[in-house]
């Protein structure tokens, strides 16, 4: 939508600048008339393609889960929707977010619905953000459907903040074990070894592979990393693909400790997603749309639910749907089971969810506590090696001159 630069005065004669999101020039004077000011001249202001698509971007999903509570909040409080609008502009921190919504009010102003003026905005909102707004509308329980979508975008960051501070600590750990092996391999063991060397002091065999594995590497390194950024574009590349990322993400899943957060994380978004749509009165053809597009974070789980799906379509019950496609935990199917029979499937949904959130975060921390003895283990064994390599040779010495002395 056009974005205007202008000057007007007020009744007074006083000068005003700014700029203005509206339809054209007619319905920009419209709207300085509207607050009592006359249009002196004003300008479209361009903006390229990219940079606009790079400013949406930059709305964090904190920010938009602060967007829609307030939001919530303001309609609860019987505010209409272009005044919750309005006092949301005023107090959103992000400037593109802000225009995003000036742009939503112009657009309502304009007659559309306020899924219609959302869905011009894919980058920001996603097909189930826009599908729960428009089932809210629809239904007329468009606050609680916004509180829905705060409560799920605030649990999705917290998710991803446990999994960020999990790969922090193992990150830093081996970039430091890395480099201390490096220098001391590379330089320190390499300098000794030249000394004792010279001194006619035979090299013991541990000495010897230590030396001839750190020539190897310093000989050897442009093709080493060579080949572990090809084996690593490889497996990105082929993840990418189709059938490639479905036994990628399949094989994923039986990988020790990993694997089972991997899918605990895939099992609580389907949970979290599958409730919060079905809550906003979605039908299950669009809710198995969205979760089997890219939300579950795994591809072969996304498959999987395809075939329930497909099942169900067939006069299953989504609980033998489930159960006949495969790759679902008795728990998940149990719930469903009972969720069907009782009528709270929303609820079964969500308790499954919390359920696994909390095995994630227990997972993610005992894999930290795991991780600090087992880098001490193995940092301490790879400097025993490494300072045994040079003691060794030492000690062959002393005993040599003390065996003289005597």
């Amino acid at each position: 939508m056009p974005k205007y630069r202008y000057q007007a005065i007020d009744d007074s004669g006083k000068l005003f600048r700014g700029t203005v999101i509206a339809f054209n020039e007619a319905d920009l004077e419209a709207r300085l008339t509207q607050q009592g000011l006359t249009l002196i001249k004003s300008k479209q202001v361009k903006q390229g393609r990219w940079a606009l698509q790079l400013a949406r971007r930059r709305v964090k999903p904190r920010l938009l889960s602060e967007f829609y509570r307030r939001f919530s909040q303001t309609l609860d409080m019987g505010l209409p929707i272009l005044t919750g609008l309005e006092e949301n502009a005023k107090a959103i921190p992000s400037k593109p977010l802000r225009e995003i919504i000036q742009e939503i009010k112009v657009a309502l102003e304009g007659g559309n619905t306020l899924y219609e003026a959302m869905r011009r905005f894919p980058q920001v909102f996603h097909k189930l953000d826009l599908g729960i707004i428009r089932m809210g509308e629809e239904s007329g329980v468009l606050p609680q459907s916004m509180k829905d979508l705060a409560d799920f975008l605030e649990w999705k960051e917290n998710i991803r903040s446990t999994i960020k501070r999990a790969t922090i600590y193992p990150s830093f750990v081996m970039v430091t074990i890395t480099a201390v092996i490096g220098v001391w391999v590379g330089y320190v063991l390499p300098q000794m070894a030249g000394v004792l060397t010279e001194m006619g002091i035979t090299l013991p065999g541990t000495t010897k592979y230590v030396l001839r594995t750190s020539l190897f590497i310093k000989r050897n390194w442009p093709w080493i990393i060579g080949g572990v950024f090809t084996v690593m574009i490889s497996l990105y590349i082929l993840q990418k693909t189709q059938k490639g990322g479905i036994l990628f993400h399949k094989y994923l899943l039986k990988v020790p400790i990993t694997g089972g957060i991997a899918m605990n994380m895939a099992l609580a978004r389907l949970s979290h997603n599958f409730a919060t749509m079905y809550r906003a009165g979605m039908p299950l053809n669009d809710i198995f749309e969205i979760l089997t597009d890219n939300v579950l974070g795994n591809r072969y789980l996304e498959l999987q639910l395809a075939k329930a799906f497909e099942q169900v379509q067939r006069g299953q019950s989504l609980a033998q749907g489930f159960e006949n496609a495969g790759g679902f935990p008795p728990l998940l199917l149990g719930a469903v089971k009972h969720g069907e029979l009782t009528g709270v499937l929303d609820d079964s949904f969500k308790h499954l969810g919390d359920y696994y959130d909390s095995e994630v975060r227990r997972t993610v921390q005992m894999l930290i506590e795991a991780m600090e003895p087992l880098t001490l283990f193995v940092l301490g064994g790879v400097f025993g090696l490494i300072v045994l390599s040079i003691l060794l040779p030492l000690y062959d010495v002393i005993g040599g001159q003390l065996g003289k002395a005597y």
